[in-house]
């Protein structure tokens, strides 16, 4: 590689790696973005050669494999339902439960996420960003609500993401997020280094599936000044189209 290729490279690595430490991703609400990597999210799993209504259903299940429990919950009407019903303390639970249910949710993970391709592609959208399960009902599989959590299902999906085949750690942030301070009508974004982040930010979405581009544009949402922007680019083409 020639010294002007290098110095290109060099720019363009540094370009995208700007305001990496905004590169995170919370979830929890099912209908929120990224709602999917939800342990009630309503995507069935087979595991076992039975069929889970969600992963809820099946890691709270194995805590009592093998009894009247675990089809007991299989059944329950919703992911709360099942979640009741497996943190019920009058129901024996297996003597192996805390060593071994990292794995048992982790099993459930990679089956929603094998037999789902829109999650798939969905956590594989995310790239190189940090996951949180972000809310203050649990600091085991949550990050606690402040980060002090130790975030195991949030730890577990980025796990399964960084071992996928077709995985890329790439994440490009909106451009807004990037360079607050250009004006959405600032020269900028057609001459100099807006317009360069943009040409590597189209390429990027291009790369994406239309289910990842919705929870991305959805959680990434248009600052006012954007807003006010695009709707006076629409009259402004609306006039246009008219004449």
């Amino acid at each position: 590689m020639d010294e002007l290729s290098k110095w290109m490279e060099d720019i363009k690595r540094n370009l995208l790696s700007t305001n990496a430490d905004k590169k995170i991703i919370n979830f929890y609400e099912t209908d929120k973005p990224y709602g999917c990597f939800s342990n009630f999210s309503k995507h069935q799993i087979t595991l076992q050669n039975k069929e889970w209504p969600t992963t809820e259903h099946y890691f709270q299940a194995q805590k009592f494999v093998g009894t009247i429990h675990e089809d007991e919950i299989r059944l329950a009407s919703t992911p709360m339902d099942a979640a009741r019903l497996g943190r019920d303390r009058n129901k024996p639970l297996r003597k192996d439960w805390e060593e071994c249910k990292v794995s048992i949710m982790r099993e459930a993970l990679l089956a929603k996420i094998e037999q789902h391709p829109n999650v798939k592609s969905i956590l594989l959208s995310t790239g190189d960003c940090v996951i949180f399960e972000h809310t203050i009902n649990d600091s085991f599989w949550g990050d606690g609500g402040n980060g002090q959590g130790e975030n195991r299902l949030g730890s577990l999906l980025m796990n399964i993401r960084d071992s996928m085949e077709d995985y890329e750690p790439e994440f490009l942030l909106p451009q807004w997020i990037v360079f607050p301070d250009i004006h959405p009508f600032s020269i900028g974004w057609r001459m100099g280094i807006g317009e360069e982040y943009l040409s590597y930010l189209w390429e990027w979405r291009k790369k994406q599936t239309p289910e990842a581009l919705k929870e991305y544009d959805d959680y990434f949402t248009l600052p006012d000044a954007w807003v006010e922007a695009n709707q006076i680019r629409e009259k402004m083409r609306n006039k246009t189209d008219e004449e």
